[in-house]
């Protein structure tokens, strides 16, 4: 009789397995492990919620209506068994492309636990809408401190401020053509590539909060894309073209700094003359950005230990994609890029990691603390 009435169950009632969950979906690199988990139940007709409670054992509390781009989900090794038994995938194929179930990133236990949180509203944390052209709408990837990046279709740029939005760079194609610029930069340089895109494009958006340089030009990108209301979220993609041409300068400082001739103000010019800017080099506030860059690239950066010379601040990217590395330029676009927001308690804002405000890789932090990131 119990087997009778427990067959006969609602569906409701009952734990879901492999057979309630034939449609897989497609993996993509770098989503949340949330998303992935409430497209594979939307796909099949469920609620996240429900899946969820699949995952773990106990009576631990699934709310309903649970939102990808604010939802951060955390699983026992035991709970990701689960999942990927689930959803008729390896363990292996999970972690390729979800980073939250990597080993370093699963909750300690030996119970199926899932532990559900929402992501720091803080710039370079939220998620960002994955391109509905090359992967799926609907989906969310993992910012992993980036605040932006260009889909590897070149179509879209995904951003992750404002609850998350897509950019159309259909109607200009010289963004397209910069991403390949980007791209070679990449392949010729390795990670220290990105990192020169990542110091140019601060400088470009100081640049921009300032209304110097290519202003004018960058209005008539926001127009054409259609965000003439929203420009402040159209920043980031239209001044990436003069941010590739003066990280390909950057590229030509840096290996010839290393000769005794080498003359800032000459690279100045140079950089002026790239990028119809006089003012760069005749004494204005344009140039006040690359000074500070030039401040932290003290030594040339060329040959095989390119990155190994760079500065600390960049630290190692942790994915292989565009705008994977940081930048040593830590000033916050969208805040006062030219004020000191908050002193650091630790350095008292002397360190490069801390002039405008305090950082988690503070160097008098981490010493105080004992620990490296």
């Amino acid at each position: 009789m119990t087997a009778s009435h427990d067959s006969a169950a609602p569906a409701r009632a009952r734990r879901l397995g492999p057979a309630d969950l034939p449609l897989t979906v497609p993996l993509i690199d770098g989503e949340t492990v949330f998303s992935f988990t409430a497209r594979t139940a939307a796909a099949n007709g469920f609620d996240a919620a429900r899946l969820l409670k699949a995952l773990r054992v106990g009576r631990t509390v699934v709310p309903a209506g649970l939102r990808p781009q604010e939802t951060d989900l955390r699983l026992t090794s035991a709970a990701l068994e689960r999942l990927a038994h689930l959803v008729g995938r390896t363990i292996d194929e999970l972690r390729q492309v979800l980073p939250a179930v990597r080993p370093d990133r699963l909750l300690d236990g030996e119970d199926a636990r899932i532990a559900i949180g929402s992501w720091p509203r803080v710039p370079g944390r939220t998620p960002l809408p994955a391109c509905p052209l090359c992967m799926e709408d609907s989906a969310w990837l993992e910012a992993d401190g980036r605040r932006w990046t260009p889909c590897p279709c070149g179509r879209r740029w995904m951003a992750g401020d404002d609850g998350g939005y897509l950019v159309d760079t259909t109607a200009l194609p010289e963004l397209g053509r910069a991403l390949r610029d980007h791209r070679a930069l990449f392949d010729r340089l390795g990670y220290a590539g990105d990192a020169l895109v990542a110091d140019a494009h601060q400088v470009a958006l100081w640049w921009w909060v300032n209304r110097q340089v290519a202003h004018r030009q960058w209005r008539e990108r926001e127009d054409a894309l259609g965000l003439a209301r929203h420009r402040r979220r159209a920043a980031p993609v239209v001044v990436y073209p003069e941010a590739v041409r003066l990280a390909e300068a950057m590229d030509r400082w840096e290996q010839q700094r290393a000769g005794r001739r080498a003359d800032p103000q000459a690279w100045l010019a140079l950089v002026g003359r790239r990028l119809d800017a006089p003012a760069i080099s005749g004494g204005g506030r344009e140039a006040e950005p690359l000074w500070h860059w030039l401040a932290l690239h003290p030594f040339p950066a060329s040959g095989s230990e390119r990155w190994a010379q760079l500065p600390e601040l960049h630290h190692h990217p942790r994915h292989r994609a565009v705008f994977a590395a940081n930048s040593c330029l830590r000033w916050t676009y969208g805040r006062p890029l030219t004020t000191v927001e908050e002193l650091c308690p630790y350095c008292g804002g002397d360190a490069a990691t801390c002039l405008w405000a305090p950082a988690d890789d503070c160097p008098a932090r981490l010493g105080v603390d004992g620990a490296g990131r």
